[in-house]
């Protein structure tokens, strides 16, 4: 348990929104055997596979299985071994999304490259911030910490990941259609503010995210500039933190950010 790992929630509920969940552990992190964990020989590796599987690509394979869980042989038999030209988007959005604290300090530097500041997000908006900020030593701001972003970073690697696996953009859409109806119930309605705060969502996965409906149908249609103070009730980790959303709020389209996306990276990946 002395090295970075990729951990795995071992069950997997093939009805849920997702199948795979992985994320980075840092060194000296222990669990029990519901989740399993993974290390590589070098830490390239590992960062790619756990972007590879933070993807609806790989978590529709295992998804097609019809498993209810993920064991060893499961992961055996999943492709590592992009192309190059692939990584560089592949690793930044990675290790963006996992290195939250100062623990992932190292994983960061260690695998830090100046290229990454050079890197740009396949839609224009205010909510994301731009990767030319980035340094080589960690600070709080290094990760992705609003949720539209986060989100954003998501939806990128399944398009970088389907086009590293030769698939097509018609069969990612067809993939996200028919294997993830409750991505796209919870897609559907999930509405931002303009700072990239969850203002409310129906998935019962983000419990105390957002306010309740009663309060989102009071607020839903605020001005631009209007603000609504939500005192968190029902999560034990943040009870009695305040949120300020600001008006206006919107939703995302996710077909339509994969043709974006598709688009953007195709011109980056062929240029």
């Amino acid at each position: 348990i002395d090295v970075f790992r990729v951990g795995i929630k071992e069950m997997i509920g093939i009805a849920s929104e997702r199948s795979l969940q992985p994320a980075l552990l840092c060194p000296n992190i222990s669990h029990v055997n519901t989740v399993i964990s993974v290390y590589f020989d070098t830490e390239s590796k590992l960062i790619e596979f756990c972007g590879l599987t933070s993807s609806l690509i790989l978590d529709f394979f295992v998804k097609s299985l019809g498993k209810g869980h993920v064991n060893y042989a499961t992961l055996n038999k999943l492709p590592l071994g992009m192309e190059d030209k692939f990584l560089k988007q592949l690793f930044v959005r990675t290790l963006q999304l996992n290195c939250l604290n100062k623990y992932y300090a190292p994983l960061w530097e260690r695998n830090w490259r100046e290229i990454f500041k050079q890197d740009s997000w396949s839609k224009a908006d205010n909510r994301l911030k731009p990767f030319s900020t980035l340094t080589k030593e960690w600070k709080w701001e290094t990760p992705l910490r609003n949720w539209f972003e986060r989100r954003q970073a998501l939806v990128e690697i399944d398009v970088i990941t389907a086009m590293a696996l030769g698939l097509t953009l018609e069969e990612l859409i067809l993939i996200y259609n028919v294997q993830f109806p409750v991505l796209q119930q919870n897609e559907d309605d999930a509405w931002y503010d303009t700072t990239g705060n969850i203002v409310f969502t129906c998935s019962k996965g983000l419990t105390g995210v957002g306010v309740d409906r009663p309060v989102w149908e009071q607020i839903r249609n605020l001005k631009a500039g209007e603000t609504y103070e939500h005192t968190i009730e029902k999560s034990e980790l943040y009870y009695g933190k305040k949120v300020t959303y600001h008006a206006p709020f919107d939703k995302c389209d996710r077909v339509e950010d994969y043709r974006v996306a598709w688009e953007h990276f195709e011109s980056i990946f062929n240029g």
